[in-house]
């Protein structure tokens, strides 16, 4: 029962270090779409085209744990691919004050 729990806990670690990666994966992206630079035009296309790619596999017939991963990974280039929302200001300013006309 030992090796088991081992054998979970490096299991257990492994996919909290590629979550990890994968969040700074994600933000280096998202960094490098939203720069309006040469650099963020070539990114939009490499996304665009692991997109397609994406979508050529989905055709194929795939066993149910690549189906998923493949999912996941169109959710995540759809995601990139969408332009960035706005930020809602932190605090909004009442003009509820008295005022002296």
């Amino acid at each position: 029962m030992r090796n088991l729990n081992d054998a979970l806990n490096r299991l257990n670690d492994r996919l909290l270090r590629l979550e990890g990666e994968l969040f700074v994966l994600r933000s280096i992206a998202r960094a490098s779409l939203t720069s309006g630079d040469e650099g963020a035009a070539r990114t939009r296309k490499l996304l665009e085209g692991a997109r397609l790619a994406l979508s050529d596999e989905t055709k194929r017939p795939l066993d149910t744990p690549t189906t998923k991963y493949v999912a996941a990974a169109i959710a995540m280039v759809d995601e990139l691919l969408e332009p960035p929302r706005e930020a809602a200001p932190l605090f909004r300013v009442i003009d509820g004050g008295r005022r002296d006309d």
